[in-house]
Order: C-alpha cells, then sequence, then structure tokens
C-alpha cells in the first residue's frame, strides 16, 4: 500500500506543478475563462489584460509551491512518517478546495464553459486516495 500511496501523492504534486506552470507561463487567460467571459483575450482593454495575467501567476505560483511542496513531502512519507500524509492532505486541499469552487462557479455561470472540473477532482481524489492508502497497511 505503501507505493500506491507514493504514487497518488507524487502524481497530484506533478498535476499541481503542470498546472501552476501553465499558468505561470501563460500570456493570456484561458480557452474556459473566453468562454465564460464570452470574449476573446483580444477584446480586453490593456489594463485589464495586466490585472488577468497577474491573478494568473499567482494561481500559478500557489499551484507550483503544492505541487512541490507535495514532492518534498514524499521524502518522509516514504519512511512512513505519520504527519507527513496528514500535511499533504491538508497542504492540498487548502489549495485545491478553492479552486474547485472557483471552476464549479464558472461553469454555473457559463454552462457551457469547459473549467478543468475533472483534473480539479481527480488530484483530490489521488490526495485521498494516497492518505487512505498511507494509514491501510
Amino acid at each position: 500500500m505503501q507505493l500506491i500511496s507514493l504514487c497518488a501523492f507524487a502524481l497530484a504534486g506533478l498535476l499541481a506543478l503542470a498546472f501552476g506552470v501553465r499558468y505561470l507561463l501563460t500570456r493570456e487567460f484561458m480557452p474556459y475563462h473566453a468562454q465564460v467571459l464570452g470574449k476573446p483575450w483580444a477584446a480586453l482593454e490593456p489594463r485589464l489584460q495586466a490585472i488577468i495575467i497577474g491573478m494568473l501567476k499567482v494561481a500559478g505560483a500557489g499551484l507550483v509551491g503544492c505541487g512541490s511542496a507535495m514532492l518534498w513531502l514524499l521524502i518522509p512519507l516514504q519512511r512512513g512518517e505519520a504527519w507527513a500524509a496528514w500535511a499533504a492532505l491538508t497542504t492540498f486541499m487548502a489549495v485545491i478546495f478553492p479552486i474547485l469552487y472557483v471552476v464549479l462557479w464558472l461553469r454555473r455561470v457559463a454552462p457551457g464553459a469547459k473549467t478543468p472540473v475533472i483534473p480539479t477532482l481527480a488530484a483530490m481524489a489521488l490526495v485521498v486516495v494516497g492518505t487512505v492508502a498511507f494509514f491501510v497497511r
């Protein structure tokens, strides 16, 4: 079960890192943002674009930090330290629950928008599976 736990936590960390890097490197909002807004990026005034890019960079940095923490926690998790499983669960959920709230809220505003609900739920499930697998011996 330890291997399942480590793999689940590692995958969740890598997912957070991947999404974080994507947001850090973006030069415009995501396609689902355009769907919600009903306007392409080019239709926004430059000052609004600057604000949105700033917020995307902050979100990306948070995800990179969360993903990095998850990967660092693999070391004590591999040693069987229970505090690390609780730290991974609480750290990840503290970052991901607000993201889930926002992507669901955006879908409510624009039901056709393809917000990343499934990847967000999958990452959450990985951390729950990792936590449960850690404690089942």
